[in-house]
């Protein structure tokens, strides 16, 4: 992502791996129902078809594309914060970007699950004023440390909304 002139970076990141944790305790353990149905069959005497550790084999790598999926998943989404304006890139090969300004924006709003606070995670949605509903708001999904980012949006859009009235 390109700045402008004069722009600088006051807070990029990209969603934390903590705020995926109920996507982990979910698809996990169905990667794992191979070699669990497999070990039960197997204890009851019936016959899978293979020998046990190709089943072993075959959820080890469901796990691994769980984990790909998630890593995969979490390093196409970036954000960024500037002293001018808010950003959000999705994609890996084709890409999304959202860009707006500060003076855009017209309310900031964080959700977190219990889970999310017990983890430290949430997401921050900054209202903007647009015209479609889609480029009317911006959300920071599973970030870490999210009323941090609040503040730091919230003291740069007061010193910016400054700026403005007095004409700089």
């Amino acid at each position: 992502m390109e700045l402008l002139q004069g722009e600088r970076i006051l807070w990029q990141g990209r969603p934390s791996w903590r705020a995926q944790l109920s996507f982990f305790v979910i698809w996990i353990p169905v990667a794992l129902l191979p070699v669990i149905i497999a070990g039960i069959v197997r204890a009851n005497d019936g016959d899978t078809g293979l020998p046990y550790w190709q089943w072993l084999l075959i959820s080890l790598l469901l796990v691994v594309l769980v984990v790909a999926f998630d890593v995969l998943r979490r390093y196409a989404t970036f954000y960024q914060v500037t002293n001018q304006r808010l950003r959000v890139r999705r994609g890996i090969l084709a890409r999304d970007e959202q860009t707006a300004r500060f003076e855009r924006v017209q309310n900031v709003n964080i959700s977190q699950s219990m889970m999310d606070r017990l983890m430290r995670v949430g997401a921050v949605d900054f209202d903007t004023a647009g015209t479609a509903e889609t480029s009317s708001q911006f959300r920071f999904a599973g970030i870490a440390d999210p009323q941090g980012l609040v503040r730091i949006v919230g003291e740069n859009t007061m010193s910016h909304g400054e700026h403005t009235a007095q004409g700089i």
